[in-house]
């Protein structure tokens, strides 16, 4: 069996032991070549097994492997890895803290260094209708320039060039997310300004030069 799958079912169980994702929500998949591995419908992040995977062919969408039927919104992954050959992987969590914040009309704005250093670009999108070619398109015009994505009464879209990187991002999103809700209930959450927020950035970048470097 192919080790991606087996990777890709192991963030599965690390996405449920989390608490991203309840019963058989969220939706993961991962790029090998032209085709990626995907979540099943039906089963829960925490049952999920290499074998359950579905393979689906980029280009067509057509299903390879896999005896059951890919996740409902596999027209999203499909779509997102159309606009970003780069891309690894996408996570599709209904992470509760961060769906709650961002359905609240909150702007999300960087209260941390790792909300700036880890989550890459973020976007937020507006309500559409899950498991539809509109929701696809949305995500992917949105993906084209942001690697976390709040979707509004649906959860959060992370975009990693590795599973481990976009599982960051989902972890680091619903930890933001907290801290928001505990900043609000204390007091008036404090953001990062932009210049603060630029020379975050600027450090982040000089340090993936040095590594680059040092490889």
């Amino acid at each position: 069996m192919p080790l991606i799958r087996q990777e890709l079912a192991e963030y599965g169980k690390k996405i449920s032991a989390a608490g991203l994702s309840a019963g058989a929500g969220g939706n993961i998949s991962a790029r090998e070549g032209r085709l990626i591995w995907v979540k099943p419908s039906g089963l829960s992040m925490s049952e999920l097994k290499g074998v359950n995977l579905c393979c689906v062919d980029i280009a067509s969408g057509k299903q390879l492997e896999g005896k059951l039927k890919p996740t409902s919104e596999l027209l999203m992954h499909l779509a997102v890895y159309r606009v970003r050959p780069d891309i690894q992987a996408i996570f599709h969590t209904h992470s509760p803290w961060a769906s709650g914040v961002i359905t609240a009309g909150v702007d999300f704005k960087p209260m941390f260094a790792e909300v700036v250093n880890d989550l890459g670009q973020i976007a937020a999108v507006p309500y559409v209708k899950t498991s539809t070619q509109e929701l696809a398109d949305a995500v992917a015009a949105a993906a084209q320039a942001h690697e976390t994505i709040f979707l509004a009464h649906h959860g959060v879209v992370t975009l990693g060039k590795t599973m481990k990187q976009a599982f960051f991002r989902c972890c680091v999103a619903e930890d933001a997310a907290k801290s928001f809700v505990a900043a609000s209930i204390v007091g008036k959450p404090a953001f990062l300004t932009d210049d603060q927020i630029r020379d975050l950035k600027s450090l982040s970048a000089g340090a993936y030069r040095l590594r680059m470097m040092e490889s």
